[in-house]
């Protein structure tokens, strides 16, 4: 290894990339330097553009300047009659340049072409397409405002979580905005439930359906430990419900999926009436569509759909489960899965039915202890 000299940059050459390509960040602290949110430089080109995709541009245009520098010279081979520039390359070409697979290389020239980024001439029957780099657009800058939060407790104390606001274009104009929560919805959702047989404020888990082991018609039984009370808990129920379902997979017909952690038994009625994610929630997304997109190769990458996005999305509303544990399911996604995303939702479903199993038997573990049976 040899660090780079003052002396050795001008003698040496780089391909270019255009920094619209890539995601520049400024945070911002206020005057006791705590963060107070940041602003996002990005465009559509760094969100869809892998990075294959941006280094094949780089070298594409390279060979554009190259071409250029021949024409200045008098050479018109690659110079057409509307003195634009081309290239002639097949994609075994396109191989050997940028030293990638033949699957790899037709999935740079979709994404460069579904862009604007590239745009093909057909030259006839057996022979090579005549391929045109296109310039960017810088219209597509996009500026994206965050506020910055500090969690106060809990086990992610002291990370600070930004939320998206606001989204302006180039000129500053607004694409994105959303509106802050309403702050007595927000307190409906976390406030405590106080237990009726004692001073203190504690936290049920919420309600779960059991579908009864009878045969005949199905029925529904309420859950094991509604209220903390020593006749209507029954020890039998509790080794009965852990036996017949795995701490790896939840109730089939479970309602705990659809009931955010801490609502328990009086679920706010604006909650239950909402249709999409909160702004919280929604803000962490894209980090994870990121973070998905670049853990998987490059020959099988692909970008989580909006539905997919969304599904993620009501897990962490329920609260069972935090965006980094989902970050850590996508790292353990194995290299060669066939099928990442539905190994990414069995994963996160998992966990949270360990962790509801667990709410259940602390929940029974502290009424057999507050009442001594």
């Amino acid at each position: 290894m040899a660090d780079i000299t003052v002396n050795q940059v001008a003698t040496q050459t780089f391909y270019q990339i255009p920094q619209i390509f890539m995601v520049n960040i400024k945070k911002k602290f206020s005057a006791e330097g705590k963060p107070t949110g940041k602003i996002k430089m990005t465009s559509v080109y760094a969100k869809k553009l892998s990075n294959d995709g941006k280094i094949a541009y780089g070298v594409l245009y390279d060979r554009c300047m190259l071409s250029i520098h021949s024409y200045r010279n008098g050479e018109l081979t690659y110079v057409d009659k509307n003195g634009s520039v081309f290239l002639v390359y097949t994609v075994e070409d396109l191989m050997e340049i940028l030293d990638r697979s033949k699957p790899t290389v037709l999935k740079i020239k979709k994404e460069l072409k579904e862009l604007g980024l590239l745009r093909a001439v057909k030259q006839g029957k057996n022979r090579p397409n005549r391929l045109y780099l296109q310039n960017v657009n810088a219209e597509l800058q996009e500026y994206e405002h965050y506020d910055a939060e500090v969690v106060e407790k809990g086990r992610d104390k002291g990370t600070v979580v930004y939320h998206h606001v606001k989204t302006l274009d180039y000129k500053g104009c607004v694409l994105f905005e959303i509106e802050r929560p309403n702050s007595e919805e927000n307190s409906v959702l976390e406030k405590p439930i106080k237990s009726t047989n004692s001073g203190s404020q504690k936290t049920l888990p919420p309600k779960k359906a059991v579908k009864s082991t009878n045969f005949g018609s199905q029925k529904f039984l309420l859950p094991e430990v509604k209220k903390f009370d020593p006749i209507k808990t029954e020890k039998s129920h509790t080794e009965n419900n852990s036996t017949r379902h795995s701490s790896r997979k939840p109730a089939s017909n479970s309602n705990e999926l659809d009931q955010p952690a801490g609502t328990c038994d009086i679920p706010s009625q604006k909650t239950s009436e909402k249709k999409f994610i909160k702004p919280q929630v929604y803000s962490l997304l894209q980090e994870i569509a990121d973070s998905y997109f670049d853990h998987l190769p490059w020959d099988n990458a692909y970008h989580l759909t909006h539905r997919q996005k969304m599904k993620i999305g009501s897990f962490l509303e329920t609260g069972w489960v935090t965006s980094s544990e989902v970050l850590h399911c996508i790292e353990r996604i194995p290299q060669d899965c066939e099928s990442p995303y539905a190994y990414l939702v069995t994963s996160i479903e998992n966990l949270m039915a360990e962790r509801k199993l667990e709410v259940k038997l602390n929940a029974h573990k502290r009424a057999q202890e507050h009442y001594g049976g």
